[in-house]
């Protein structure tokens, strides 16, 4: 597997027994996740779809040797399943729920850098490498194999736009949803750099909004002399200063704030910028022509064809 997923290879879900836990089980296994063990305290000794079920992270990580662990609790309960796992040597946590308090965020981003972690989400979809494992809730069809990693603060979002890429023939080598929220467990730069270093993604596109500085982060990604081609469209135009539209960063605050803004920092560092998702597809192929330019072993576009 490529970037994050490709490290880890024994997955848990906290809250295994709840409504989300039992489908993600379901629906990990059958995308060849490997599934090994269920959080939930109290219910140590059951099953769920035939996984055992343990009461702690420390008793899962001891009998069922896992790496990796999928949350699925309340909000409020987040911090204290994600920070359990890390202390356990869990080194991959993805947690999806929004609402998380930001302060909750700081403390789990802190515990996964202090430890050797990957920290992805809150108010995320989770992590797929297509065709070999994924972590999260985004609906496997939109997604083929390929060299393409993709960031997106929208889950929604990244299921369109890679649904339109895959029925072009475009795969993606990962898909990362960072999230909306201020504080993430992996931002743009970090997730810029996962893909920078991995060698199976030959170009990246970045699926951004209105709020926050991470656009920022891509441009100065894009500037440099080394950089992978990046792909990017900005959502948001139509948005009114000043009102949070649905994610808790998604808000103009100020000029800089505006897609507009944006995008001519991103343009002014050499990124294909999309108007919007009719010409998106044309921005990545252009980001994949630019990329087998200097690398002709890229030039198919799709190794996941052969």
């Amino acid at each position: 597997m490529s970037i994050l997923l490709h490290r880890y290879t024994r997955v848990m879900i906290q809250g295994i027994t709840g409504q989300m836990g039992r489908f993600s089980a379901r629906d990990l296994i059958r995308y060849g996740t490997q599934v090994v063990a269920g959080v939930v305290p109290g219910r140590g000794g059951q099953d769920v779809e035939g996984i055992p079920v343990f009461s702690s992270p420390r008793e899962t990580v001891e009998q069922a040797k896992v790496d990796a662990t999928l949350v699925y609790v309340q909000p409020a309960g987040i911090m204290g399943a994600a920070i359990e796992a890390i202390e356990q040597g869990v080194k991959l946590i993805v947690a999806t729920a929004d609402e998380v308090p930001v302060r909750d965020c700081i403390e789990i981003r802190a515990a996964a850098k202090a430890n050797g972690a990957d920290f992805v989400g809150p108010n995320s979809p989770g992590i797929i490498s297509p065709g070999q494992a994924k972590m999260g809730f985004m609906p496997s069809f939109c997604y083929r194999r390929g060299h393409v990693g993709v960031i997106s603060r929208s889950g929604s979002l990244s299921y369109e736009t890679c649904q339109r890429l895959t029925r072009a023939g475009i795969g993606q080598s990962t898909v990362i949803g960072i999230g909306g929220d201020p504080v993430k467990g992996t931002n743009a730069a970090e997730a810029l750099a996962l893909f920078h270093a991995d060698p199976d993604t030959s170009a990246i596109l970045f699926l951004g909004e209105i709020g926050g500085v991470e656009e920022r982060a891509v441009a100065e990604y894009a500037v440099r002399a080394d950089a992978k081609p990046v792909a990017a469209l900005i959502v948001g135009r139509t948005a009114p200063p000043g009102k949070q539209m649905g994610h808790a960063a998604a808000l103009v605050g100020s000029a800089a704030d505006t897609p507009e803004a944006k995008g001519r920092v991103m343009r002014d560092a050499g990124v294909f910028l999309a108007t919007g998702l009719i010409d998106i597809v044309a921005n990545v192929h252009a980001a994949v022509s630019a990329r087998a330019q200097r690398h002709p072993e890229f030039s198919d576009g799709e190794r996941s064809n052969e």
